[in-house]
């Protein structure tokens, strides 16, 4: 059974008659419906004389108590077929599913003449059949409550309702309104959907919504619930009903849920592991041990930070001998132990200019790579610890601002004068740590000096609705405002739910194509384009990323390359996500403007990660070259390319 206006659980607002009979209050409702988030809105639709028999119409009295105020209270809260037209030419303005309920067979033909799409039929009518075969005959969807049922009459119906090939959701009702917690019996979700092989929703008349909220969690595809202006109006339904802000927290709270949900099987995320680096733990050597050594498990403890190898594989090194002297601390891998295989490749040809990313203390360890490039990705505490290096390496510079100061995030658009403050203050030390760091590396091509990385800021740690033009604006105008001479400042773009602190941040900013293009072109810079950001942002945002990239094209300036998959898992290792590479650099077949692999931990076990992700871009790039070109020849065409590109930018 499929729904229009949403992509899952379907949320019915159910007007039904607490409008009270007026029009007016019933377009006021529809508007608060549309205002909460609601996926259909609904009424009831009631010719009384085909309902009641005319001894009952005639003298209520001879009827039963609760029949005698129910029937005053439909009398009062009834619509006209003429109202009931106004009012879905009134609901079409908000493009939203309008439909109804129809108590009688007058009321369904008077509605499938009117074209509503899909039908409701109530729990007081899910044993007429009568009802039922006419409205399947319209042959559109049904949803069709079953409150005041016996199973075997839901039995009986479904089969009923198949034999018709009808479209049809089953809704789980208790018809007490309002009703009590201790009767909602939501674990009969689970038998229905299992016995019934249909959708099924739950259709609440509790006070408040917590049980709703337990249905979606069960698996109800279908929400039902009443909605009024005002719980004390008088009236049967408005008791049980929500009022416009608290279904406006429902609908809320429901996607919160379905988000919360996930798949049927253990996700291992980006945030956790960044988490379990910080606080697992790796097999590491218990003290100084010699070459030759048999080791046992004396010789081996598990300790923090997790860099290395799992002490689930204790088992690879127990009774095994070193290769080599192994320090106190020092993290044991497969390659320290004798006959330990095959030597790891350590050189790569590549026709683009490549490189490698560490830290201020670790970069030297991946330079047998024979990168042509290093970035060096700054923490706020190398700021105020650094020490320039002795020695120069060949290779050029790239230099990555710190994303955090202490316990807080850098943000250049915050409107908080403290975090301006210190985002600046921390850019600008970068600066100057960049432009000391840059006369020890000898392979820097830019006359302009050493990249440096930044990232914008415009992240808040829940879904927030900001003002772009506005956090645009201060970024540019912060920006400009540092001094940075001796450096190229490349701004990144920026993924839409990035992990920091372990956790999921929203970004606002810096994501898609188009802006990031128009920002470039009026602060006359250039970009740092991250593949896994770019990607995260398109299927979030459902374009196309290889739109987006050839949108920021002319301002790429450097990037960083790896994969991605749905909206949150960045930093993936090449081929495990979704990112289309062979189409990728054939984009970018024209620039030469230097990559790195930024694999999510990839410098662990020696820089395993990032060996593999060259090794799978060596591949990919030579497949989309197609020519036997000398690395050297292939490099100075789109470097010369992209160089002519650059200066015509500034």
């Amino acid at each position: 059974m499929k729904y229009k206006n949403t992509k899952g659980t379907y949320v019915i607002a159910e007007i039904g008659i607490n409008h009270n009979g007026d029009v007016t209050a019933a377009k006021k409702l529809i508007k608060a419906a549309v205002k909460a988030g609601a996926d259909g809105i609904k009424i009831q639709v009631r010719d009384l004389e085909s309902i009641y028999t005319k001894k009952v119409l005639e003298d209520s009295l001879t009827a039963e108590q609760s029949t005698q105020y129910l029937l005053n209270e439909l009398r009062k809260a009834h619509l006209t077929f003429d109202q009931v037209r106004e009012l879905f030419a009134y609901a079409r303005k908000f493009k939203v599913d309008f439909f109804a309920t129809p108590f009688d067979t007058t009321s369904a033909h008077f509605l499938h003449t009117l074209g509503v799409e899909l039908f409701k039929i109530g729990s007081p009518d899910m044993t007429n059949l009568p009802l039922l075969e006419v409205v399947a005959g319209f042959g559109k969807p049904m949803i069709v409550s079953t409150g005041m049922s016996e199973e075997s009459e839901i039995a009986q119906v479904v089969d009923f309702l198949k034999s018709k090939k009808a479209d049809f959701a089953l809704l789980h009702c208790n018809s007490t309104y309002p009703a009590s917690y201790g009767t909602i019996n939501l674990r009969y979700l689970k038998t229905m959907r299992e016995g019934f092989g249909v959708p099924i929703g739950y259709s609440g008349h509790e006070q408040g919504y917590a049980p709703t909220l337990a249905a979606v969690a069960l698996g109800a595809e279908i929400i039902e619930r009443h909605l009024t202006l005002d719980t004390k109006h008088l009236g049967p339904d408005h008791r049980s009903s929500l009022m416009p802000k608290d279904f406006g927290d429902m609908v809320r709270d429901i996607r919160i849920v379905e988000a919360s949900l996930g798949q049927p099987r253990r996700e291992y995320l980006q945030g956790e592991k960044s988490n379990r680096l910080s606080l697992a733990k790796s097999l590491v050597a218990a003290r100084d041990l010699a070459a030759g050594t048999v080791l046992g498990t004396e010789d081996i403890v598990a300790k923090t930070p997790a860099r290395g190898v799992s002490p689930l594989n204790l088992n690879l090194f127990v009774g095994k001998k070193l290769a080599k002297n192994i320090k106190t601390d020092e993290y044991l891998l497969p390659e320290h132990l004798q006959k330990a295989g095959a030597a790891l490749p350590s050189t790569y040809q590549f026709n683009k200019t490549w490189g490698v990313v560490g830290r201020l203390n670790d970069f030297r360890d991946y330079l047998e790579f024979k990168p042509d490039l290093v970035e060096i990705h700054l923490t706020w505490r190398d700021i105020f610890e650094y020490k320039r290096p002795a020695e120069t390496f060949k290779q050029d510079l790239v230099v990555h601002a710190p994303e955090y100061f202490k316990d807080r995030l850098i943000d250049y658009t915050s409107p908080d004068p403290e975090v301006t403050a210190y985002s600046l203050d921390m850019l600008q030390k970068a600066i100057a740590l960049a432009r000391d760091l840059a006369p020890q590396f000898k392979g820097q091509k830019d006359s302009r000096g050493p990249r440096l990385v930044v990232h914008p800021g415009g992240h808040f740690s829940t879904p927030t609705d900001s003002n772009k033009a506005d956090q645009y604006r201060l970024l540019k105008e912060r920006l400009r405002s540092i001094d940075s001479s001796g450096v190229r400042i490349l701004v990144e773009n920026m993924p839409p739910e990035p992990w920091y602190f372990g956790g999921q941040w929203h970004n606002t900013i810096f994501m898609d194509g188009k802006e990031i293009s128009q920002f470039a072109e009026e602060i006359g810079w250039g970009i740092c384009y991250d593949t896994s950001h770019a990607g995260l942002y398109c299927n979030s945002a459902g374009i196309s990323f290889a739109d987006n990239t050839k949108a920021v094209l002319d301002h790429i300036a450097y990037m960083h390359v790896s994969d991605a998959r749905g909206t949150t898992e960045e930093g993936l290792q090449i081929g495990k996500g979704t990112l289309d590479f062979e189409q990728f650099f054939t984009i970018v077949s024209k620039i030469d403007t230097g990559f790195i692999p930024e694999i999510w931990q990839g410098h662990l076990n020696r820089g395993e990660g990032f060996r593999d992700a060259l090794t799978s871009l060596e591949g990919i790039l030579k497949k989309v070259s197609g020519t036997s070109c000398s690395s050297k020849t292939c490099k100075e065409q789109s470097h010369s390319h992209h160089i002519k590109k650059s200066r015509s930018q500034s």
